[in-house]
């Protein structure tokens, strides 16, 4: 097959910079082409969809399920980001879809491909896909989402633009997308900045994206804090596909372990009251929390809250330790112990859409409600529904937040991490970084 050829064929999904663009188009090219050669050259589609297929199902052709284009995991898993089981291999951006423009002008839209993380016993095929689109050992299954036409398919299209964690050398099939207008570089950061456009997917929607409440796109590099010494001073931490990195003093990580996977929602808290703060996970309703800064399984499981919320932790009482609770759409819901049951307390704050935070704002040993609203702070001093005692400005759209005594005075104050750098402030007011690393 000629360049010419592929570039055709494929719609230059890779610039032609690179043996290894021309490699990956001449094999997605060649796919389609086999398989539907009048239909894909002489129809604007890509190499990606250029396929109907309904796989398996007594679907028409015209169902979203044969379009070629796999379903969002909102849609299937209830979150916004890749399940359990599944890594980000690839990604592209669509132009004009008007979603994520903002005061800078028009934005490009994301979307993630979450391919299954392993081959088994399969091996490896052509093109970094396991062989056959094999799902042996998974809990994955080919076809429609949710057994309903009315999707898109799941974990069947076995395809890979390859820009994400390149250094797994195969994955299986594509599970679900993810949707963001977060850079996927900075959304995970195994991406590359490599480009591929499809902008025939830029009104790709479903009613879960629009879900008041849901929360964003997780970053797999999601920033987290704690006293993991008992030391008195809360220091950062980054939670990256189930392994924990905490920084103990200056300089990069010195405790590293694995707890929890891909998918999960980390939340870190003094769960026994000794005064040091150990690792969480939030799964689709569950909490996970781990009383040691080691790799092992939990020592407390129990359910509260539902599949999507965000998952909270702090001493809402001043009973000594930390228990847990969740957001959703602009409700707090907390609980007083570590186990299943009701929400103890229950109150409104904030709006959809904004992200929550907790810390002890006033150092009277009890954490209370804040939220980070692109580039605003707006905290509350006590549990209950009301307007913020205290809002400034700190950090710029875009930014994700975080929160902690970085200074060992007693009460907690803002951080923001952007690009991997972290930007501390030692006050609840407006001003410059107190520490930037």
């Amino acid at each position: 097959m000629s360049r010419t050829l592929v570039r055709r064929a494929t719609g230059l999904v890779d610039r032609p910079v690179s043996r290894r663009g021309f490699l990956r188009r001449m094999t997605m090219g060649a796919t389609a082409l086999a398989v539907t050669p009048l239909f894909y050259m002489s129809r604007p589609v890509t190499a990606y969809a250029a396929i109907c297929s309904c796989s398996g199902s007594s679907c028409d052709c015209g169902a979203m399920c044969c379009d070629g284009y796999t379903e969002f995991c909102c849609s299937i898993y209830g979150e916004n980001a890749c399940p359990a089981g599944t890594i980000p291999a690839g990604w592209w951006k669509a132009d004009g879809s008007g979603v994520c423009d903002n005061q800078l002008g028009p934005q490009p839209r994301y979307y993630l491909d979450c391919n299954i993380a392993t081959c088994g016993s399969c091996g490896c095929g052509a093109g970094g896909i396991c062989g056959g689109g094999c799902q042996q050992g998974t809990s994955f299954s080919c076809g429609c989402a949710n057994g309903d036409c009315g999707l898109r398919k799941s974990s069947c299209t076995g395809f890979r633009y390859g820009q994400c964690n390149q250094d797994v050398a195969c994955v299986g099939p594509i599970v679900c997308r993810v949707v963001t207008c977060t850079p996927p570089w900075v959304w995970d950061d195994s991406c590359t900045t490599a480009s591929a456009t499809d902008n025939n997917t830029r009104f790709h929607n479903a009613a879960c994206l629009q879900q008041p409440g849901l929360p964003a796109p997780l970053p797999s590099g999601a920033a987290v804090s704690g006293d993991w010494t008992g030391a008195g001073r809360d220091m950062p931490g980054v939670f990256v596909d189930g392994r924990w990195h905490l920084r103990r003093a200056g300089g990069g990580p010195d405790i590293v372990f694995d707890f929890g996977g891909p998918g999960d929602r980390p939340v870190v808290g003094d769960w026994n009251g000794n005064g040091v703060d150990t690792p969480g996970v939030f799964r689709n309703g569950t909490f996970y929390l781990r009383n040691s800064n080691n790799t092992g399984i939990a020592d407390i499981t129990f359910d509260f809250g539902n599949p999507g919320d965000f998952p909270l932790s702090g001493d809402w009482t001043g009973k000594g330790f930390d228990s847990v609770g969740v957001h959703r759409a602009g409700v707090w819901y907390l609980r007083n112990s570590n186990d299943p049951g009701p929400a103890d307390i229950t109150f409104g704050f904030g709006d959809p859409g904004d992200r929550p935070i907790m810390g002890d704002w006033d150092g009277d040993g009890i954490d209370t409600p804040g939220l980070y609203r692109r580039d605003s702070w707006y905290l509350r001093n006590s549990n209950t529904t009301g307007v913020a005692n205290i809002s400034f400005v700190f950090g710029d759209p875009g930014d994700d937040a975080v929160t902690g005594d970085w200074d060992g005075t007693g009460t907690q104050t803002p951080g923001i991490v952007r690009d991997r750098r972290f930007y501390l402030r030692n006050s609840n007011s407006s001003g410059v970084a107190d520490q930037v690393f």
